[in-house]
């Protein structure tokens, strides 16, 4: 049974999306548990910052194997492994856990992850539990200072890669960028870019990624004048940051993706066969537009110009 003197050890992924959805579920132990200690497991360092600053974890562990996470599994009361992938990673662990069920393709993500905290809690999750914490100790304005930009200018964030473009950059992108079905193409990219800039006045564009998704911005910002490449200069607190000055998000599913769902700006979010119910943004407002069409190259820059351009004049920044 779940009490404040509990000391409990929460072992997530290295998955930066992944990792978002388990945070309403840490916020929802520090709700019900005040007084507890509440200690994070991130799989990488690069996902870890999901919880970087987050008033609702005591102590945050990168911890890549069985052997790390037994050393200090002596010292929790309760370990609840919140993704299942963790385990592929953690063989061998010996200390005694709960485990997350299968995901359920009919609910979404985080929804599952805060209801498996709850039913250990024996509490009930309501509205007010289903939002993702993200923190920023970041300024847009520092940021973007080298960029001159306006407060009039509108700001439109595009991220280009995903997670297996972070882990292998070019190699995955042109030998197997078929097998990732989540990914619109950089070409896309590029005409969605050109036809923005032929319809907005003051538009910015700015794009996002890791340095190992170098190779994108460079194709992008070599046929889109006036980018802001922030490619491999970006944390997840600098990301928020981006999001809150930010008129507009744009990208297909992928881990900033839900960085952006944290936060209020608009998002397109570009779906093919990946599942929308399962990760699509959440918790779902009224400035989401989900695109969602059987393959990803079913989508049209067209679909994708017609839903941020509506976006853009029922959510003026404020």
């Amino acid at each position: 049974m779940a009490s404040s003197a509990q000391k409990i050890l929460l072992v997530t992924s290295g998955s930066t999306g992944n990792n978002v959805f388990c945070t309403p579920a840490i916020r929802l132990l520090r709700k019900h548990l005040p007084e507890a200690t509440i200690d994070v497991v991130a799989l990488n360092k690069l996902s870890a910052e999901v919880f970087e600053n987050n008033p609702d974890i005591n102590q945050l562990f990168v911890i890549k194997n069985s052997s790390g996470l037994d050393r200090i599994a002596k010292n929790y009361t309760t370990i609840l492994l919140l993704n299942n992938s963790a385990l592929k990673k953690l063989r061998g662990l010996k200390a005694p856990y709960l485990l997350i069920p299968t995901m359920n393709p009919e609910v979404h993500h985080a929804d599952q992850v805060m209801q498996f905290v709850a039913n250990w809690l024996g509490v009930a999750v309501v509205e007010d539990d289903r939002k993702y914490v993200i923190e920023t100790q970041q300024s847009a304005e520092k940021l973007l200072a080298n960029y001159a930009l306006s407060d009039t200018d509108v700001l439109i964030n595009i991220h280009l890669g995903c997670g297996t473009t972070v882990l292998h950059g070019w190699k995955f992108f042109y030998s197997r960028r078929a097998d990732d079905k989540k990914l619109w193409s950089i070409e896309a990219y590029i005409a969605l870019g050109k036809k923005l800039h032929a319809l907005i006045p003051n538009l910015k564009i700015s794009i996002t990624g890791t340095s190992n998704e170098s190779f994108l911005a460079k194709k992008f910002e070599k046929q889109v004048g006036g980018t802001i490449n922030l490619v491999g200069k970006t944390k997840v607190s600098d990301l928020v940051a981006l999001m809150q000055r930010a008129n507009l998000f744009i990208a297909h599913d992928c881990g900033v993706f839900h960085i952006a769902a944290a936060t209020n700006v608009p998002i397109v979010g570009l779906y093919g066969p990946t599942n929308h119910v399962l990760t699509g943004p959440y918790p779902i407002k009224p400035q989401h537009i989900v695109i969602k069409k059987a393959e990803m190259t079913d989508i049209s820059e067209q679909d994708v110009t017609e839903a941020a351009c509506e976006l853009l004049k029922k959510f003026p920044r404020k």
